[in-house]
């Protein structure tokens, strides 16, 4: 339950961006057993993601300085919500991220982003859930300036929570592709 709290500036600097980690965490929803639970005016999730047996994350490598969060607002009046997602540019065209993204295409996901904020466990965002994840759209580019590729993420329907905080133990991740495509 929401207590209602003055908020005054949080220190120099409140403004400055967060830096995230280059390791975006996906989960496909179908390999979620259970999810932590979410109360209005919280945002910190309350447990673990928990995967089937035998099911593991997937950790991308997003450019660092691409990588956004967004939360977009809308609705009529008392349905009012919001669309999360993140948004991340993955350099190169090898096979792996082009197998990813056609599998990906029209699965949803959860997503845990970490903001370095100066501890070494960081602040770990959870976006999307299990009944309402994330789906993808997909920028390429492959000209003689840039090879890469721009992962959008985000809801389709509106929500009425916002990214939690999530404090949980992290999923496993499955290990690396062994990259034999160019620009890997």
């Amino acid at each position: 339950m929401y207590k209602k709290v003055s908020i005054p500036k949080n220190g120099d600097g409140a403004g400055c961006p967060s830096p995230k980690s280059s390791e975006i965490i996906l989960i496909d929803v179908d390999d979620i057993l259970s999810e932590p639970t979410r109360e209005i005016g919280n945002t910190t999730a309350n447990g673990d993601l928990t995967l089937v047996e035998g099911a593991k994350a997937i950790c991308i490598y997003g450019t660092p300085k691409s990588i956004t969060m967004t939360e977009e607002f809308s609705g009529e009046a008392d349905a009012k919500g919001v669309k999360s997602g993140i948004e991340f540019e993955h350099p190169g065209n090898s096979k792996e991220i082009k197998d990813h993204t056609e599998a990906f295409l029209n699965k949803g996901v959860v997503a845990l982003v970490k903001e370095c904020n100066g501890t070494s466990a960081g602040r770990i965002q959870l976006v999307g859930s299990k009944c309402n994840p994330l789906f993808l759209t997909v920028e390429n580019t492959n000209t003689s300036e840039a090879a890469k590729r721009k992962f959008t993420w985000k809801q389709e329907l509106l929500d009425k929570f916002l990214p939690a905080d999530y404090e949980g133990k992290m999923p496993e991740v499955a290990e690396a592709a062994s990259s034999t495509g160019e620009g890997a």
